[in-house]
């Protein structure tokens, strides 16, 4: 009991501080993961098993310097990089996204976890869901971005983000990232 009540704790001062969809000058190219497509079917769920592993999560020393209202500029990136996700799926005719707040715990965990291991594979060797298998569907990624329509206009040119933000039954998101120096490493999750 002892160890969950850890686990949520450092979720939640991660959740505090990490939150953003940040992207990068076209000029200058980040990084989007280019693995194949990170999405499940919701047949494959495990509903009894959630894995925050706090022992994977780095924090306090790669997120510093982080003042309140740093946190809320973040914050208000991350939620306007879900509306230009949201106006790429009405230009397709789709449903809008909306935001999960249980999903952002868990986009949080990943976009910490890729400072480590920028994959759709987490640190410890299990798959990028396995953070909370109930409610995570669907993963995107990147990294070195400085603004939410560089970052979505990344994902949109790789044809395995795209297909993600285009998932017709995707009807929830959320943003994490995790500050590591000047870098923002930027994990988006889906949910049916």
């Amino acid at each position: 009991m002892k160890k969950r009540w850890l686990a949520l704790g450092l979720v939640l001062a991660m959740t505090a501080m990490v939150f953003v969809g940040c992207g990068k000058d076209a000029e200058e190219q980040g990084s989007v993961d280019s693995e194949e497509t990170a999405v499940r079917d919701y047949e494959d769920i495990d509903f009894d098993t959630v894995t925050i592993m706090e022992e994977e999560v780095p924090l306090g020393s790669s997120v510093n310097n982080t003042n309140a209202e740093e946190m809320a500029m973040l914050q208000t990136v991350a939620h306007t990089t879900l509306d230009l996700v949201n106006q790429q799926r009405a230009n397709a005719g789709l449903a809008a996204l909306t935001w999960d707040t249980d999903l952002e715990l868990a986009a949080a965990v990943r976009a910490a976890e890729t400072v480590q291991l920028f994959s759709h594979t987490r640190p410890d060797g299990t798959p990028w869901y396995t953070v909370n298998p109930q409610i995570m569907h669907g993963e995107n990624l990147a990294y070195g971005y400085n603004s939410a329509e560089s970052v979505v206009a990344a994902w949109m040119n790789s044809p395995a983000h795209r297909e993600n933000i285009l998932w017709p039954t995707f009807t929830k998101c959320a943003i994490g990232i995790y500050k590591n120096g000047n870098t923002y490493y930027i994990a988006q999750a889906f949910r049916y």
